[in-house]
């Protein structure tokens, strides 16, 4: 059974507040605009409060369905973080069973906002290691093919961090992450001529591709938010261009060199 919120020092404005927090936490997650929209109007219901709640890839709004007050934040997209959206949604789900009072899950996103979810950055940065060295695994690679892939994958993954964390440029970070990529690649090669260049990019440059933000897309096309999802594909397909061309000036550079 849903919780209603009956306690007085809860306004219509405080409700409204703490739906948009929550849906704004989703956005900056990754979640897809639909489910974000569900959530906060389940948020809303749950909190005595009918919401109607409409999401863009940047921008979140939320309105009383008695049309007295409606709010609009804004939010920088930039990655995903799913430990983020699994957290929201979880107090979410807790308060529409009545598993957390209201204060249990205004504490909650208070917490979430103040405080980024997210793994350590050693254990991504390994990560993204292993996941470069995949296609090795399909292709019966040596064991220095290995040990390249990781070591690329690994440089890619924290070229592109620092960048972001350096640099508001969109898609700069992707653009830097494939050209460290396939600057050590090509350097590697210098060094060891049998490996494959090729297989070393492509398995490098897999942690910085967005293949959720693809899928994503095309989940809100079928659901029928085909801006939000015709948008988060064409980010997508731009990403996927700044590595592409991160990649060819490594190659330009070691041709010229």
């Amino acid at each position: 059974m849903a919780t209603n919120m009956t306690n007085p020092s809860y306004s219509e404005a405080d409700i409204i507040n703490v739906a948009t927090d929550a849906g704004r936490l989703l956005l900056l997650g990754g979640a897809e605009s639909f489910r974000i929209e569900e959530t906060v109007e389940h948020i809303g219901q749950s909190l005595g409060l009918p919401l109607t709640c409409y999401v863009t890839l940047t921008a979140v709004i939320v309105s009383a369905n008695n049309g007295v007050q409606t709010k609009l934040v804004k939010a920088r997209i930039s990655g995903f973080n799913l430990r983020t959206v699994d957290h929201v949604n979880t107090l979410s789900r807790s308060l529409v069973a009545g598993q957390i009072t209201p204060e249990e899950f205004y504490a909650g996103i208070k917490t979430l906002k103040q405080q980024v979810v997210d793994f350590p950055l050693a254990l991504k940065v390994f990560s993204a290691g292993l996941v470069g060295m995949a296609p090795s695994l399909i292709a019966k690679g040596t064991p220095l093919d290995y040990v390249i892939m990781f070591f690329a994958g690994v440089i890619g993954y924290l070229a592109y961090i620092l960048t972001d964390k350096k640099s508001k440029t969109p898609y700069a970070p992707e653009f830097i992450g494939g050209l460290a990529i396939g600057l050590f690649v090509l350097m590697c090669h210098g060094l060891f001529p049998q490996i494959s260049t090729l297989s070393a990019i492509l398995g490098a440059v897999m942690p910085l591709v967005p293949g959720l933000a693809m899928t994503n897309a095309i989940r809100e096309i079928i659901m029928g938010d085909v801006l939000s999802g015709l948008v988060r594909a064409i980010t997508a397909l731009l990403v996927v261009s700044s590595l592409v061309a991160g990649v060819w000036i490594a190659f330009e550079l070691v041709r010229f060199v």
